[in-house]
């Protein structure tokens, strides 16, 4: 995850909007804005941005976009490949972090709402221009209790729950990677997920075992035999940046917000605040 991963979108228009989107007269295209999501009505084979592998998504697949570019009437979306589920962005290895551009069309996207798996945190929250702050959440859960100090070289244990359904566990993950993301320790489907009013805490089940670490075995049989509970805590956590020639001016500070996975204590980064 990278601390300067918020601007990827606003980074990557231009490589969009260099990329091809066909389409006859009839071709209808949907409104879209970052960050909302969309489910594909049909397979979609492209490319990371590097050309370098092939992405297949199947149809009925859940996802967010990251990144939107727009040319003579027409739209195209590009994805976050570290946020499609493993055994879908297994083939790019570690090439390229975005998909080309996609043709935003009804015949490839129908607009979904959030997934109820994702209710855990803000998937569409934003700050106005101006705020001197980024928003960052991304559904990525790291054990701990606050935004790590030594953060290009920590590795810490993290839970993702990915916009397409799956709950991704790793043992031991880079805080900081700029590059596609290996192979999970656990990835696993998510079968249903519930969230009480406003409790604050998302319960998800899986029909797959998951780790001790972050879930319990509540039946023998079915598609709900693990349970897995996330719960928001009223916490949030400051890790201050100096600039590294002048130590005593303040460079940026990163905000978590603590959550509980099972027993444990994570966090996720949630933001960046530059001072003015």
């Amino acid at each position: 995850m990278n601390r300067k991963a918020c601007m990827v979108g606003v980074a990557l228009l231009g490589a969009l909007a260099g990329g091809t989107v066909t389409a006859n007269a009839s071709t209808q295209y949907l409104g879209v804005t970052t960050h909302k999501f969309l489910q594909t009505k049909r397979k979609i084979v492209t490319k990371n941005t590097a050309k370098t592998a092939t992405i297949t998504i199947p149809k009925g697949t859940v996802v967010q976009i990251q990144a939107i570019s727009a040319s003579n009437g027409k739209t195209a979306v590009g994805l976050n490949i570290n946020q499609l589920s493993y055994h879908i962005r297994k083939t790019d290895h570690q090439k390229g972090l975005m998909t080309r551009s996609i043709a935003a069309t009804t015949k490839n996207f129908k607009h979904v709402s959030v997934p109820k798996y994702l209710a855990f945190y803000a998937t569409q929250k934003t700050y106005p221009d101006g705020a001197l702050r980024n928003y960052k959440g991304d559904g990525n859960l790291f054990k701990g209790t606050k935004y790590p100090k030594n953060d290009t070289k920590a590795k810490l244990a993290r839970v993702h729950i990915t916009p397409d359904g799956y709950l991704e566990y790793y043992k031991r993950s880079a805080f900081i990677n700029k590059k596609v993301d290996g192979k999970p320790t656990t990835s696993v489907k998510i079968t249903k997920a519930v969230r009480p009013g406003k409790s604050g805490k998302t319960t998800l089940y899986t029909k797959s075992a998951v780790p001790k670490a972050i879930g319990t075995k509540v039946k023998t049989s079915g598609k709900y035999r693990y349970k897995i509970t996330i719960k928001r805590l009223k916490q949030y956590y400051a890790t201050t940046f100096y600039q590294s020639k002048t130590k005593n001016v303040l460079n940026s500070i990163e905000i978590a917000a603590g959550y509980q996975v099972g027993k444990q204590q994570y966090f996720m980064s949630e933001s960046t605040v530059y001072p003015a």
